[in-house]
């Protein structure tokens, strides 16, 4: 199989999961760089290089080559390790490989973070201070409000429409992946506050809003998540996947079941 129709293989698999375009066009800017590695190293053009030639080149090279001759920081070759593995996870068997290599190197930045949830109180803190010196304490409250009580993820959060909001039944519309798409309930506070965030507003208009009155972007929700966090004092900073860990920590020490967090988070069973 040729290298570049393996790529366009494993990119259209990563489209069918509902990967988001700035991320498909970064792992094909990745992809071609992996590529351009493996046709200097073998003396082969790229438009004629194959998965196999690169498979026998072997991904831990390639690492070698990013960190010494690229001077890439660890978070930037994790980046590009996952796009290597994305790659050979979507037809290393249907091009005819005997293994994955990508499985046989490590994860370049030493062992994984473990990303940990806040406490109740830190977490009532950090929606406190949300208020704090903000131009739109309302949004900024309730943006963290939602991540704390429901474990949106950050597309979830940015992708809500006031239309996905139910305030008479108290229930959120949440649009991720195709195959997490669900309705969770919101608490009474929730519903109470969001009214006045929808009330005269079209459906398909964004629930949170930047300045210019354009949907709110990743960046902006992690710079609310940031500022709230100096605000409230907290010892360490805070992200939407924190809040997230966050979420299922409460639920569960509320008691709900594992099979009731996976369905309120959009979790997929393991296995």
């Amino acid at each position: 199989m040729l290298y570049q129709d393996a790529v366009e293989l494993a990119l259209a698999d990563l489209g069918a999961r509902s990967r988001r375009t700035q991320t498909l066009a970064a792992y094909r800017a990745d992809l071609r760089l992996y590529g351009t590695f493996c046709s200097e190293c073998c003396g082969a053009p790229r438009d004629g290089l194959t998965l196999r030639e690169c498979a026998d080149i072997g991904v831990s090279r390639y690492l070698r080559y990013l960190r010494a001759e690229r001077r890439n920081a660890p978070a930037t070759i994790a980046r590009r390790l996952a796009a290597v593995r994305a790659l050979y996870r979507a037809v290393w068997h249907a091009a005819g490989l005997s293994r994955d290599p990508s499985r046989e190197v490590e994860y370049p930045g030493g062992p994984r973070r473990c990303i940990t949830g806040l406490r109740l109180q830190e977490a009532q803190r950090l929606v406190r201070a949300a208020t704090a010196a903000s131009r739109t304490p309302r949004r900024d409250a309730l943006m963290l409000l939602l991540l704390v009580s429901n474990g949106l993820t950050l597309a979830e959060l940015t992708a809500l429409d006031c239309g996905d909001v139910d305030g008479q039944r108290r229930l959120l519309h949440v649009r991720g992946r195709p195959q997490a798409e669900r309705t969770v309930p919101l608490s009474r506070d929730a519903a109470r506050l969001l009214r006045p965030q929808i009330t005269g507003r079209a459906a398909g208009a964004p629930l949170w809003c930047n300045r210019r009155g354009g949907r709110l972007s990743p960046r902006g929700v992690q710079y609310v998540c940031a500022r709230a966090a100096r605000r409230a004092r907290l010892d360490r900073a805070v992200s939407v996947q924190a809040l997230r860990v966050t979420a299922l920590q409460l639920m569960r020490s509320a008691g709900a079941s594992d099979e009731t967090i996976r369905e309120l988070l959009g979790l997929r069973r393991s296995g």
